[in-house]
């Protein structure tokens, strides 16, 4: 008898066991999960309950308030017209100003050699080499001795076949020379660039045929 009891004993803890196992599986768990729009949920129908009490004791405060609802939103609708219709005349305006507006100064050689002579009068001496050079090579297109494009590097225009021999060993000189003391910082003072700037006329590689 002792032992049919334990064998029953034995086999409802086994069921137990098999039974807990089972639903402590996720799909057995109870969760209880929130609603994320839950809140709003409830306050629209809070909202929605004090109107229908407020309309069945005043009605006409339910209309009063309807009406200051259409005139709040006229007043929204019309500012948002007006916004608009400034921004859409403010860039009318624009597009006429741009219009109307001068033209740019063109960089030719005489606007790169005022500004060399500037650059220089402010002892910014690398710089007034630079924009000295584009005015030199601006003058050599005009003589149609090189092609200026913007996406030319200065050494490229040292490497040009119009150029004669000796015009191409006389601008690479020129170019090294700036490239050291533009981009290497080596010092530069006035009477360098003078002497750099007295290299660099058309002249010189450009010879009158």
């Amino acid at each position: 008898m002792t032992v049919l009891q334990g064998l029953a004993r034995a086999r409802d803890d086994s069921l137990r066991a098999i039974l807990d196992s089972v639903f402590a599986t996720p799909a057995y768990r109870w969760e209880t999960r929130e609603d994320p729009f839950g809140m709003l949920r409830r306050l629209w129908g809070a909202t929605g309950d004090a109107m229908d009490r407020l309309r069945a004791q005043n009605p006409d405060a339910v209309r009063l308030l309807t009406w200051l609802l259409v005139a709040i939103l006229v007043l929204i609708v019309t500012h948002a017209a007006w916004v608009a219709w400034r921004t859409i005349r403010g860039g009318s305006r624009g597009e006429l100003a741009t219009v109307a507006s001068p033209a740019i100064v063109p960089r030719d050689a005489a606007w790169y050699a005022n500004e060399a002579a500037r650059l220089s009068g402010a002892g910014q001496f690398a710089a007034a080499m630079q924009a000295d050079f584009l005015r030199l090579v601006l003058e050599l297109d005009a003589r149609r001795v090189l092609h200026f494009h913007p996406s030319r590097t200065p050494s490229e225009y040292a490497r040009d076949p119009a150029l004669t021999e000796d015009g191409r060993t006389a601008l690479r000189i020129l170019v090294r020379e700036m490239y050291a003391h533009a981009f290497a910082r080596v010092p530069l003072d006035r009477a360098q660039y003078e002497a750099w700037r007295a290299c660099a006329v058309a002249e010189r590689y450009a010879p009158a045929h």
